[in-house]
């Protein structure tokens, strides 16, 4: 009993909550474009979207919020270098200046010690730290894999290997592949990723994180991250023509573009897998080995392939011919990876998910999008004739057109707003045209352009006419539009996989994050199959059996104990003030809570909470109201800006004494009726750890006169 007891405890200790925070900021989203625009068309988009959200102009109530989320938008895209490091770290250095902060900031303790104990390297070219670990690296490591390297600036033996990692890290930055170093004293992050040894080399990819245990060699290295990626799982190997033949003619079944890779290697470059990472939703990538062409009996696209180089085949509806080809000096990860980010669609899309849905009718474009609604086999058979409209529309206005199928076996969440334009018992399509000024609404206008089967027949003559029609919708402005909530799309585009990968790959992810980045449980699982550890282990169990009672006796030791170390608090005074405001004096945080007496709930509660803080350096007081109201009230006329602030009782202030300002938090108590402040105690703390001041108020002095 006890013993399971120790075991739980044990398991409860190495889980780690590996939440991430999200940043809804997203300039491309913002000005409604892709991140291949052009300068001009950032421009553009930017003039546009201003002159429609200027506050002066627009009555809405949100025309404020957004016309400086464009603005901040337009500052990063506009500028070379911010818009470089936002496409390579999500994050530019100015983020925190317009209010959206994406948590890309240095532990302060780290800095501390980077500055004053040199513990990083200037020949680094990044640096990361646990924050940056959780909230960009990880999430994002199913689209970008990451290659770290740990060690310590006073490990001898880490030279050679850091060297050796130095000098292949353009090469794997060339690919698409992150690559970063990290200091192994930086304990969270160290723990985070379950390091054991220094030096340490680590592949961050799909969530998990592999460590290298082989010798570091330029080869061993490249073959360890080429294993620690799923290349299988998004990448097909065909094994002959009809395989070709079969991946290409599947475009309507699976609603995604082809491409494929000639090469005369048996796994794929890493400069093609990465681009079919990031691009595995839309883009469905495969690998023929040009061993195997022949000169008879292949398709026409296949003949003129170099069995000496790599090529790049995209595909998209014409399975004749291939849309792009990149071969060559072409054949780069950066021209891979444009060419994937423009053509993630077919030229005649089905909406089959949430995904496809925002890149046909994309937020704030300065183009609407065509969506085509009706008897989905009617759809299917002049889908070609569509096909030619939608090629015209797109390349001669940059509209693009898409079939949504809303009966109940599709997106039926759309039969609502379909309903009022079409009846599901009628044998006809038509074409209705939609723009999105937001992401929750969509605004759709009926452009009377039906199809049944007798029309259908004749749309090949007609389709300049229908074209014409349409050009109207795109160049002048609506009078008749419907704005609707948008609904649910349901997603159908997840790749099907039978329930026994699905049962390994789960078992492979709760493995890795269990065992691989649990520094003791990845220790003895390297004993795992040793005689040793099994004596090791039963030696164990029998001393807890033998040993209950003791274990009783020392748990409740410790939980007396723990009721009596409990940090100590100050009450705030002249003197304690006076001692850390004097020349010489110590650099401290002073963390007050403000109360009316010494039984008030919200004096427990500042008590309880402060004891779960490890590690604060902080000093910790009260401050009575009835016996120091007249410093609160000097407090209050100190303030610059002449800003009006309240102290309510259950408030609690992080003073920040050099630096002669503080930071409040409404309420330590959460019954109090005055706070409605969703951020917790403890997060409030950890943004004080990080730097991460919410609303500083500066003051020009510290008052000393207390009653």
């Amino acid at each position: 009993m006890y013993s399971i007891k120790y075991i739980i405890i044990y398991f409860i200790l190495g889980f780690h909550n590996l939440s991430a925070n999200q940043n809804d900021f997203n300039p491309y989203e913002i000005l409604g474009l892709s991140r291949t625009a052009s300068d001009k068309e950032i421009r553009q988009s930017y003039k546009r979207l201003a002159k429609y959200w200027h506050p002066d102009k627009n009555s809405e109530s949100n025309a404020h919020d957004q016309f400086t989320k464009i603005n901040a938008a337009y500052e990063i895209l506009s500028d070379s270098k911010k818009r470089q490091q936002y496409d390579e770290y999500g994050t530019t250095s100015d983020d925190n200046h317009h209010g959206f902060n994406t948590y890309h900031f240095r532990d302060p303790f780290d800095m501390f010690r980077a500055h004053f104990f040199h513990e990083t390297s200037s020949s680094a070219k990044k640096i990361i730290h646990s924050h940056e670990f959780l909230n960009n690296i990880l999430p994002n490591s199913d689209k970008k894999p990451y290659l770290i390297f740990g060690s310590t600036n006073f490990c001898f033996h880490c030279r050679k290997p850091l060297e050796i990692f130095r000098s292949i890290e353009k090469q794997f930055n060339d690919v698409g592949i992150g690559t970063a170093e990290f200091n192994i004293n930086d304990e969270r992050l160290s723990s985070q990723l379950g390091i054991l040894n220094i030096p340490s080399l680590c592949v961050i990819s799909q969530g998990r994180v592999y460590h290298f245990d082989m010798d570091y060699t330029e080869a061993n290295i490249k073959e360890f991250v080429r294993k620690s990626i799923p290349i299988k799982r998004f990448i097909q190997i065909l094994r002959n023509y009809d395989d070709i033949l079969t991946m290409i003619k599947s475009y309507n079944q699976s609603n995604r573009v082809h491409a494929l890779l000639i090469t005369k290697q048996k796994i794929p470059t890493l400069k093609f897998v990465i681009p079919c990472l990031q691009y595995s939703t839309r883009i469905q990538c495969a690998l023929f080995n040009s061993s195997l062409i022949k000169t008879t009996s292949i398709p026409s696209f296949l003949k003129q392939i170099s069995i000496i180089s790599d090529t790049v085949l995209l595909f998209k509806e014409d399975i004749n011919k291939p849309e792009f080809v990149i071969k060559d000096n072409d054949f780069t990860f950066d021209n891979l990876q444009k060419l994937f980010e423009s053509n993630q669609l077919l030229h005649l899309s089905t909406i089959t998910s949430a995904n496809v849905f925002n890149l046909i009718c994309q937020i704030n474009s300065a183009k609407p999008c065509f969506l085509i609604i009706g008897d989905r086999n009617l759809f299917a058979q002049y889908h070609l004739s569509f096909l030619q409209l939608s090629k015209q529309l797109f390349d001669e206005y940059k509209s693009r057109m898409a079939y949504l199928d809303s009966s109940s076996v599709q997106q039926v969440q759309f039969h609502e707003i379909v309903s009022s334009y079409y009846h599901t018992n009628e044998k006809k399509l038509l074409i209705l045209v939609a723009r999105r000024l937001f992401s929750d609404t969509i605004e759709i206008q009926n452009t009377n352009i039906e199809f049944d089967e007798k029309s259908l027949n004749e749309i090949q003559r007609n389709i300049i006419h229908i074209e014409e029609n349409l050009k109207l919708f795109i160049n002048n402005r609506w009078q008749f539009t419907k704005k609707y909530k948008l609904p649910i799309i349901i997603n159908f585009d997840e790749r099907k996989q039978d329930i026994f990968t699905r049962i390994i790959d789960q078992f492979e992810y709760k493995w890795n994050y269990w065992i691989e980045r649990n520094r003791l449980l990845r220790y003895l699982s390297g004993y795992l199959y040793t005689y040793q550890f099994w004596m090791f282990t039963i030696l164990i169990f029998v001393y807890m059996y033998y040993s209950r009672s003791e274990s009783d006796n020392r748990n409740h030791n410790l939980k007396q104990s723990s009721k009596i170390n409990q940090i100590k608090i100050c009450e705030f005074n002249e003197a304690l003030l006076q001692q850390y405001t004097n020349p010489g004096a110590s650099n401290v945080i002073i963390l007050v809570l403000i109360a009316d007496t010494p039984e008030d709930l919200c004096v427990k509660d500042f008590i309880r909470e402060i004891n779960l803080i490890k590690d604060s350096h902080m000093i910790f007081s009260i401050l009575y109201r009835q016996q120091s109201m007249k410093w609160l009230n000097e407090l209050s006329k100190k303030i610059q800006n002449q800003q009006s602030i309240k102290f309510f009782s259950s408030n609690v202030l992080a003073l920040y004494i050099r630096r002669k300002f503080f930071v409040s938090y409404e309420s330590i108590s959460n019954n109090n009726e005055q706070s409605n402040q969703t951020l917790t105690f403890l997060d409030w703390i950890d943004l004080l750890f990080n730097g991460n001041f919410r609303e500083p108020i500066t003051i020009t002095e510290w008052p000393m006169k207390f009653n």
